[in-house]
């Protein structure tokens, strides 16, 4: 199947860089060492070639996703471990980079998340839709659009106590006028794809800063008059999707709280497992997209009861154990699905809190049940200089609480 969008990617030259063992650096090699990863599976270094604008091809560059996992990890695993028409699955989707990377690669996908921004990214991200629809539904809302006040339109972000704190009263307003008539569209597809270009909009018009994943507040961002907002958003998003092959199939997509025994009808039907878990001490995702899950209706507390236990400021080591024990139980929950001879790929990271260096991808793999699951492989993703600043500020290696700089893939093979 020709697939333009993949030409695109090799005249960028996006890729993942891969050296072997007897190519690693001294400092990855002590850090593999720090990590207790030695002596376990063959060692790699991968690398993901591309400055932020090259990675944003086709849909990828639609929502700003704090944490998002490398396509071109992503697109590695996939080749390497998958032929066409072959099932993939992630069950923690995330922005569904996975489902996007399978979809311009010929595979099928099952996509999984219980955060329903996650699910709703990942339906628009991986749909094609019809370009005059798009415009038409877009050149409506810029017609029709003006702010409206509580009175005039009865929302309010749900669950959003503090919403005077993030949001001008007029962009409130403003918001409110986009949103109302994004609900009066009548196509389901064409309405998840408008109200992915609005939660697009929302940080970028709130009182938040948009250059971390926590919410800061910023005063200067704020924006009074969302709608060009949200159509410069629209646009990108429009431009992303019509790079998505045609007549591909959209991946499955699912709302299972992994912690939970998984339906039957999923055991033994995947060929590939791609699993990016929250890490400890990072992001709790319904915190970090807590402004966009209210505008769409949605209550973030409601959701943190079904998360990974995450521990970010908390500074007791030992919480470790709780966030480990957790993982263990989803990884365990979730092998059933790919085939026996398949492979369950993990990217997660380790974590420096009080000076101490904490090796939480070793306890991991301690917990996991290699009866079942078998290390074959063990990647140190080493970050390029082309990455978001905010990523660097995000991973400390200092006495502050925080991931490494470092996190690694580890590669699985299902043996029963």
């Amino acid at each position: 199947m020709y697939n333009e969008t993949l030409d695109k990617m090799r005249e960028t030259k996006i890729k993942l860089e891969v050296r072997t063992a007897n190519e690693l650096y001294d400092n990855e090699l002590d850090l593999i060492r720090k990590a207790k990863l030695e002596n376990i599976a063959p060692i790699e270094a991968w690398t993901a070639i591309g400055t932020n604008n090259q990675l944003a091809y086709a849909t990828h560059g639609i929502f700003r996703y704090f944490g998002k996992f490398p396509p071109p990890i992503a697109t590695h695993l996939i080749t390497k471990y998958t032929n066409q028409g072959d099932i993939v699955c992630d069950p923690m989707c995330g922005s569904g980079t996975t489902g996007v990377e399978a979809l311009l690669l010929n595979r099928k996908a099952i996509l999984n998340d219980i955060n329903p921004l996650s699910c709703l990214l990942a339906d628009v991200k991986t749909r094609r839709l019809n370009e005059e629809q798009m415009r038409e539904a877009v050149r409506r809302i810029e017609k029709n659009y003006r702010p409206l006040t509580e009175a005039e339109y009865n929302f309010n972000p749900v669950g959003l106590k503090n919403a005077d704190h993030w949001f001008l009263s007029e962009t409130k307003n403003s918001l409110r006028g986009i949103k109302k008539l994004i609900e009066e569209e009548k196509d389901k597809y064409i309405k998840n794809f408008l109200l992915v270009a609005f939660a697009a909009t929302i940080r970028r018009v709130s009182r938040a800063t948009t250059q971390q994943g926590r919410l800061f507040l910023d005063v200067e961002t704020a924006e009074e008059n969302a709608l060009p907002f949200f159509l410069k958003r629209a646009e990108i998003a429009i431009r992303g999707i019509l790079e998505l092959p045609v007549n591909s199939e959209t991946p499955k997509i699912l709302s299972i709280n992994l912690k939970e025994q998984i339906p039957e009808e999923l055991h033994n039907v995947a060929d590939l497992i791609i699993l990016h878990p929250p890490y400890f001490n990072s992001y709790k995702y319904s915190s970090i997209n807590s402004l966009e899950l209210s505008w769409l209706g949605y209550d973030y507390n409601s959701l943190r009861k079904s998360e990974i236990k995450e521990f970010f400021k908390v500074g007791k080591p030992d919480n470790v154990t709780i966030y480990v024990e957790e993982m263990a139980q989803v990884i365990s929950n979730i092998t059933p699905i790919i085939k026996v001879g398949s492979i369950f790929a993990i990217m997660i990271g380790d974590t420096v809190m009080k000076g101490n260096y904490v090796p939480v991808t070793k306890m991991l793999l301690d917990k996991i049940d290699i009866t079942r699951l078998k290390p074959e492989l063990i990647a140190i993703r080493v970050p390029k200089y082309t990455e978001a600043a905010w990523v660097t500020s995000q991973r400390r290696n200092s006495d502050n609480v925080g991931i490494s700089l470092y996190d690694y893939i580890i590669v699985l093979r299902r043996i029963a």
